[in-house]
C-alpha cells in the first residue's frame, strides 16, 4: 500500500527553500485553484539504539517534553504544504488551496511512499524498503534529488512516514513509519541498514467506534502520520480504516477512513520497553471521513488536509481528491484532480508547524 505526503514548509525563510526534491516529467505548473491495501505480513522487531529521551508524565497523564535538544525556531508567516505522487511533488498553500507542480524524484529506486519534514524543514522521503533526503531545487521547480540515508529489510512494505518531535524517542527527533500490515515502527537512520522497531497497532474495533465496522474488526493504519508539539505537549494523528481477518485474508474498508489521535504515552513506552503497545490509539475524532484511501495527510492551524489516492485508473469515477478535516473529523472536498492518474500518495508537516485541531491538554 502506499502512503502520501504533506509536507510543511517556511515560505520565507531561507532554511526552508531547500525542501523540495525527486524528477517524473510533467510540466511544471500549477495544477489546481483556489477552493473550488492493506496487507503484508508483521516484521520481525529490531533493537533501537537510542536511549529514551528527556520525557515527563504530568498530572493528566499527557507526555511532556522537557528537555528537547533542538532550540525552538520562529514559525514562518506562510506554511506552505507539500504532497507527492508515487513520481511527483507537489507544494500546496494552505490560504488559497493552490496546488502547484514542484518536480519529479530522480535519484530513488521504486515509487515513492511517503514523505515527513523534520524541525529543520529538511525534507525526506521513503519507498516501500528505503529511506532517502531530499535536496528541492533550489530555483522551487525542478527535479527533486534523493539520497539514500538506509535501507529497510528484505521484504518490508513501508508507505508512512513522521518526525515525532524531540524528547519524546530519545534526544533527537526519530523517524517513525507505518508498514503494510498497519502497525508503526521507529527507523534508525544511522547507518545504511536499519532493523525497525515495531511500537504497535491501533487496536481493535470498540462499540461505539465507527461504522461500517462491527465486532471483531481492528483498525488499521490507513495511510499517514503527523506528529508535533503544542506548547510543550507532543501530540500525534493518523488516518485509520477499518479491517477484518477471515481464514487468514485480511480485507479493509476504504469507504470511511477516521481521523485518530495516536497515545504519545504508549508510543514513548513501547520505544523505551523495545515490546509492541496493545494498540496506540488514543480516541478517534468523530465518526470518519466518509472518504477512503486517505494516504497522506498534513495539518496546519485548525485543520488537518487529507490527499486521497482513488486513482483513476482502479477508480475512475472517483479522482483523487484534497480534504479538509476539522476536530469534528469531518471532512469537506476542497479540490478533486482527474489529471492525476497515478492518485495522491504522501504528506507529512514539520514538527515545528503551529496545529491546533485537538483540543488543549488539560
Amino acid at each position: 500500500m502506499r502512503s502520501f505526503a504533506l509536507l510543511f514548509a517556511c515560505a520565507a525563510c531561507a532554511a526552508c527553500s531547500g525542501l523540495f526534491g525527486c524528477s517524473s516529467g510533467v510540466d511544471k505548473t500549477t495544477v489546481g485553484g483556489p477552493l473550488g491495501d492493506s496487507g503484508g505480513a508483521d516484521h520481525d522487531t529490531g533493537s533501537a539504539t537510542d536511549d529514551t529521551g528527556p520525557i515527563a508524565v504530568d498530572d493528566s497523564g499527557g507526555l511532556v517534553v522537557t528537555d528537547a535538544t533542538q532550540p525552538e525556531t520562529p514559525q514562518p508567516a506562510v506554511t506552505l504544504i507539500y504532497a507527492q505522487t508515487d513520481t511527483e511533488l507537489y507544494s500546496m498553500d494552505p490560504v488559497t488551496k493552490i496546488v502547484t507542480d514542484i518536480g519529479a524524484f530522480t535519484g530513488n529506486t521504486g515509487a515513492i511512499t511517503d514523505l515527513a519534514v523534520d524541525a529543520s524543514g529538511k525534507l525526506w522521503v521513503n519507498s516501500a524498503s528505503a529511506i532517502y533526503e531530499v535536496a528541492l531545487p533550489a530555483g522551487g521547480k525542478g527535479p527533486v534529488a534523493c539520497t539514500l540515508k538506509t535501507t529497510l529489510p528484505s521484504g518490508t512494505r513501508f508507505y508512512a512516514l513522521g518526525f515525532v518531535p524531540a524528547g519524546v524517542l530519545g534526544a533527537g527527533e526519530a523517524l517513525i513509519a507505518g508498514d503494510a500490515a498497519g502497525d508503526l515502527y521507529y527507523v534508525d537512520t544511522s547507518g545504511p541498514s536499519s532493523t525497525p522497531l515495531k511500537l504497535g497497532g491501533f487496536g481493535a474495533w470498540k462499540s461505539g467506534d465507527p461504522a461500517p465496522g462491527k465486532a471483531g474488526d481492528f483498525w488499521s493504519l490507513s495511510g499517514d502520520v503527523v506528529f508535533y508539539l503544542e506548547g510543550t505537549t507532543p501530540r500525534g494523528l493518523a488516518t485509520l480504516r477499518d479491517c477484518t481477518t477471515k481464514s487468514g485474508t485480511t480485507s479493509c474498508n476504504n469507504t470511511n477512513d477516521v481521523l485518530a489521535e495516536i497515545d504519545m504515552v504508549a508510543l514513548a513506552g513501547a520505544f523505551g520497553s523495545k515490546t509492541a503497545a496493545t494498540t496506540l490509539r488514543k480516541q478517534i475524532l468523530g465518526g470518519g471521513a466518509q472518504h477512503g484511501h486517505l494516504f497522506g495527510i498534513g495539518a496546519w492551524e485548525a485543520n488537518v488536509y487529507a490527499f486521497s489516492r482513488n486513482d483513476t485508473a482502479t477508480s475512475p469515477s472517483t479522482p483523487a481528491k484534497l480534504l479538509q478535516i476539522g476536530s469534528a473529523g469531518t471532512a469537506t472536498e476542497l479540490q478533486s484532480f482527474p489529471a492525476i492518474t497515478a492518485g495522491w500518495s504522501g504528506a507529512g508537516v514539520t514538527t515545528k508547524a503551529t496545529i491546533t485541531v485537538l483540543a488543549p491538554p488539560m
